[in-house]
């Protein structure tokens, strides 16, 4: 049985985003041979090739695998990888996220792979252990962890131009928006066309207080313990107020993300949020040092009784398809992916972070952030015995995207009680 825990971020959390060829025949989805050297397919959400040459050092390692690796549209992710699952096409070893992992096992996609050399790795934090569990077994290995407040990214040296030092409150926030506002700045800039962009700046701060007493939402939720328009009311609302403040413009509505990035380096924007994986991206490397500067500080979050009590998942897992035909090859690239001095590498060059007592390399820019998670004051709920499909993001990411649009939120809140309704009996329940 899968089993809840509220987890802490482990003290060796260190450092911390967010690939291609098209669709083949069956056959070459699970797999081909060809005088004795095995093709294996990988596929992910990773469409600017972030993984391509991670694996390729793995073929140098092993000349009998090769390695196709393909990207399929992140936003519709869970669909596409679905298709191909249910239609024979399915990968050999692939990339899912977070609520794709109760479902697929339900489903029987995932290979067991309990028994793996570097599951021994998992063991080592108990909370992630326990979030892959299932019935005894495990299908996966969590390739990146995330939780707690979103860090927001911002330009040193504007900053410094307008003597704004970093907030610590929302109050202080809201104060550095005006300031930036009347300098003709928008404060804060959303890709929203690709509408996980303006949720995922909520993320960890939704549900408001309620988590402190019920953390198991989900389960409130799907017993009708409890509304989706009163558990969201605080975050929609402050939504709400970020744009009819003028906190957000307009321009938010129709960038993409990586425009968002372009739009805040040219300094059109004054601060990004995202995720820890920003100080890696080449538009940043590649800004011009005499006029921008990376800072980022954390996002102000209420406290309860000294405590932050936020959510946190597991961002990307990597598992082995039950179809697979090359099961043996299947497993040593599994096994070499989660294999620590791999992760590692992995983790540090996309700058991503883990739950797991690894040592990685952290870019000076997040190292504080980072830091503060590690500490007492947060409690990272990492699981849940109710798991939400993937059209529950989306109900948030849709009704989030429509009061940026202009939408009241009180007029969003009521549709998420008739959206919840919607895919309600999709939610997994863990017996």
């Amino acid at each position: 049985m899968k089993k809840r825990v509220i987890s802490m971020l482990l003290a060796g959390v260190m450092a911390l985003g967010m690939i291609g060829c098209g669709a083949g025949s069956s056959d070459e989805a699970k797999g081909t041979k060809d005088n004795e050297k095995v093709t294996l397919r990988y596929v992910s959400w990773m469409t600017s090739g972030e993984d391509k040459e991670f694996l390729a050092k793995f073929m140098e390692e092993n000349p009998d695998i090769n390695v196709e690796v393909e990207a399929l549209d992140g936003t519709n992710y869970d669909k596409l990888l679905k298709t191909r699952l249910t239609s024979g096409d399915a990968p050999d070893v692939f990339l899912i996220k977070p609520e794709q992992y109760d479902k697929f096992v339900k489903e029987d996609f995932l290979m067991d792979v309990s028994d793996q050399p570097v599951m021994e790795t998992l063991k080592e934090s108990e909370s992630l252990d326990s979030l892959y569990t299932i019935d005894g077994k495990k299908y996966g290995f969590p390739v990146c962890t995330q939780g707690g407040p979103l860090p927001v990214f911002y330009n040193v040296k504007y900053f410094e131009k307008l003597g704004i030092v970093q907030p610590t409150t929302l109050d202080e926030l809201w104060a550095a928006s005006e300031k930036i506002k009347a300098d003709g700045v928008e404060p804060f800039v959303f890709g929203d066309k690709d509408a996980w962009t303006f949720e995922m700046f909520f993320r960890g701060r939704h549900f408001g207080n309620y988590l402190s007493e019920n953390p198991e939402w989900g389960q409130a939720l799907y017993n009708g313990d409890v509304k989706s328009s009163e558990m969201f009311k605080q975050e929609f609302e402050m939504a709400e107020m970020m744009v009819k403040n003028g906190y957000i413009g307009k321009s938010s509505l129709t960038m993409t993300y990586p425009q968002s990035v372009t739009y805040f380096v040219e300094g059109k924007a004054a601060m990004l949020p995202q995720g820890t994986w920003v100080p890696g991206l080449d538009e940043i490397k590649n800004a011009d040092p005499e006029k921008f500067e990376l800072g980022c500080f954390m996002v102000p979050v209420d406290e309860v009784n000294g405590k932050i009590y936020t959510t946190g998942t597991s961002d990307r897992s990597i598992v082995i398809s039950s179809a697979t035909k090359y099961l043996e090859e299947a497993k040593k690239l599994f096994d070499w992916f989660a294999k620590e001095e791999n992760l590692s590498e992995y983790l540090s060059s996309q700058s991503l972070t883990t739950f797991l007592p690894i040592e990685y390399e952290v870019d000076p820019v997040i190292k504080d952030y980072v830091t503060a998670l590690t500490t007492d004051k947060f409690e990272i709920i990492m699981s849940q015995k109710a798991t939400m499909p993937a059209g529950f993001t989306s109900m948030m990411e849709k009704g989030l995207q429509s009061i940026l649009a202009g939408s009241p939120a009180t007029d969003e809140l009521q549709k998420l009680d008739t959206e919840f309704e919607k895919f309600k009996s999709s939610i997994v329940v863990a017996e």
